[in-house]
């Protein structure tokens, strides 16, 4: 716990209060209406007891027997509901957690893990951090490998001791049968986009379950399989065939389609978008990345291309209902925070979004409880309020089954068994701006005083990076290439295994100033980077992009032609050679 109680523990005050209610003997939740979600019904006037962590007996109120020293919470006219799961999320700091539990959010699937990950679930698991329960692929298969290559893999991802592996757009088709095989093999969930070479027939064949709707958009609805949105073709007739294979198939399917709504607002209506108020909790740098300025979305979307954007949202909402009449189990997930949604706020868009387009609120809220939990093979442990099972609950103060905006009126969180009031967590909501300031200001002084401090915190508290990237975009700028160049150097002889300043640390600076069009920048780290790192041809690979985008397409040939003399074969070799045939010296 060394790296949990360092001096600016973020969440401490927060820590300190769950351990203390822990050590409560009982809970006696009183005259409650409990939704247990077995089945459509409402049990009124319920007593629900609470004992070392999970629901020990679920009764009426008029014969209830209250333990003496039980904690009493009188819910009179409110509604318990079991703790809801976002099925798809990106953990990037703990100070996010919060968010997650001020939102009635007590499980989530992380779906891009990395060692620190496998600790906060530990962590969260025991008790000594305040957080959600976690479920976490291993980092996600986005590259070409051999089929032994994949198997290995696979055994890596699982003998680290994540719970799923996470399928992306570029594994090969001649791969694809050995990774799912060894992921089957060794236990693991699977789950993922619909890989482009794979195809969509091999993908729900093989049991993977859907990350988000519009892969099958991409894919199925795409007669050439190409990733070129301009070749989708929406035809209704296919839906219910391809609604009928999916049910047949198994499989699970993460809609995220109010995700995919905040992107064709991004992309048609930034400025509404903006005006988001559960935005101020994003980090400042993760923030950054909507701004007018970087917005993705705003910036490569022409008028044609949003306009087919709203025609492919308005296909998904009938085919997410034509899934769902099927029998294509759904569940809730909102991919927080990375295109759109806020962590915790989101699921009750996608909750409204699901009704909105056919469900009703009972079989929504199944998709956010009863559904995970038979995903993650843990019906026995959550998902439903039952005597035995882990005491995730939500308290709400109207009938989420009459109108699903219910769900954001929550009066109090159980977290495994621990009573969390809402002014409580209103409160430690509100200290996530100034937590993420106080963090970015320590990390960049202990890079410049400290290095080992820096990287002993990120190790733990940044798993992806995104901080880490933040603190040495403002050194960078404070203090100038060749003066920051010096600092990177003092951290590598510091220490050599530096993630800070290692080449992918530099890299992702390089990248980050790329991503705002700033090409001098980009170029000076990414050069940097080639200097300290000659005989690796990423570092060539990297700079070549930044000086092609730049507008200097004779440098960006030399320097893929580096990459490949170096390594023929190394990860984007195709595209280099590609890229050399395509821009031929005149």
């Amino acid at each position: 716990m060394a790296l949990i109680s360092r001096r600016f523990f973020l969440l401490a005050a927060f820590l300190t209060a769950s351990l203390a209610l822990a050590q409560q003997p009982s809970v006696a939740i009183l005259h409650v209406h409990v939704i247990p979600m077995d089945r459509e019904r409402v049990l009124d006037d319920q007593t629900v007891l609470i004992a070392n962590g999970k629901i020990a007996e679920i009764g009426s109120s008029a014969t209830a027997k209250i333990p003496p020293d039980a904690k009493k919470i009188d819910a009179t006219g409110k509604y318990l509901i079991p703790g809801l799961t976002d099925a798809h999320v990106h953990l990037y700091s703990t100070i996010e957690f919060p968010l997650y539990l001020a939102n009635g959010v007590t499980t989530v699937f992380n779906l891009d893990g990395r060692p620190a990950h496998l600790l906060w679930r530990k962590h969260a698991a025991s008790g000594e951090l305040l957080g959600p329960t976690i479920f976490t692929a291993g980092p996600i298969v986005d590259r070409r490998h051999t089929p032994e290559e994949a198997v290995r893999l696979v055994d890596e991802q699982t003998d680290a001791g994540y719970d799923a592996l996470k399928v992306f757009n570029h594994v090969s088709k001649e791969e694809y049968p050995a990774l799912i095989a060894e992921a089957k093999r060794r236990n693991l969930l699977l789950m993922g986009h619909i890989s482009r070479d794979a195809g969509f027939d091999l993908t729900v064949q093989s049991g993977q379950s859907i990350a988000h709707l519009d892969e099958f958009l991409y894919t199925y609805f795409n007669p050439q399989n190409d990733d070129n949105n301009d070749h989708i073709v929406l035809d209704q007739a296919k839906i219910p065939v391809v609604a009928k294979e999916t049910a047949s198939a198994g499989i699970y399917v993460i809609p995220t389609l109010s995700t995919y709504a905040t992107t064709v607002q991004q992309a048609t209506d930034l400025d509404s978008f903006l005006k988001n108020p559960t935005l101020r909790y994003l980090s400042p740098w993760a923030l950054a990345q909507f701004e007018p300025a970087a917005n993705r979305f705003k910036n490569t979307t022409s008028a044609e291309q949003a306009e087919r954007m709203h025609s492919a949202l308005t296909f998904q909402r009938k085919l997410v209902k034509t899934l769902f009449d099927a029998g294509v189990p759904l569940m809730i997930g909102t991919d927080a925070p990375d295109v759109g949604p806020m962590a915790g706020f989101g699921i009750h868009d996608e909750l409204q979004e699901l009704v909105n387009d056919g469900l009703t609120p009972f079989q929504v809220l199944q998709a956010a409880t009863v559904i995970p939990a038979r995903y993650f093979r843990k019906s026995s442990e959550f998902g439903t309020i039952e005597t035995g099972k882990r005491a995730d609950l939500v308290l709400l103060e109207q009938n989420p089954l009459k109108n699903i905006a219910n769900t954001r009126a929550i009066s109090g969180v159980m977290l495994r068994g621990q009573w969390l009031l809402k002014e409580e967590l209103s409160q430690h909501v509100e200290k996530i701006p100034a937590a993420y300031k106080r963090e970015l200001q320590q990390v960049e002084s202990d890079m410049a005083s400290n290095p080992a401090a820096a990287e002993q915190y990120l190790a733990y508290h940044d798993p992806l990076r995104t901080l880490a990237t933040a603190a040495i975009v403002d050194l960078f700028r404070s203090q100038g290439p060749e003066k920051f160049h010096q600092l990177v150097g003092k951290m590598r002889q510091a220490n050599p295994k530096s993630r800070i300043a290692s080449e992918a640390g530099i890299n992702a600076l390089g990248y980050n100033f790329l991503g705002q069009n700033r090409y001098p920048d980009a170029i000076a780290v990414l050069r940097m980077n080639t200097n300290d790192f000659p005989e690796s041809p990423n570092t060539y690979d990297s700079l070549a992009e930044a000086l092609f985008k730049s507008g200097d397409v004779a440098h960006a040939r030399a320097m893929y032609a580096k990459a490949l003399k170096i390594d023929p074969k190394y990860v984007n070799a195709e595209f280099a050679q590609k890229f050399l045939a395509e821009h031929t010296q005149k």
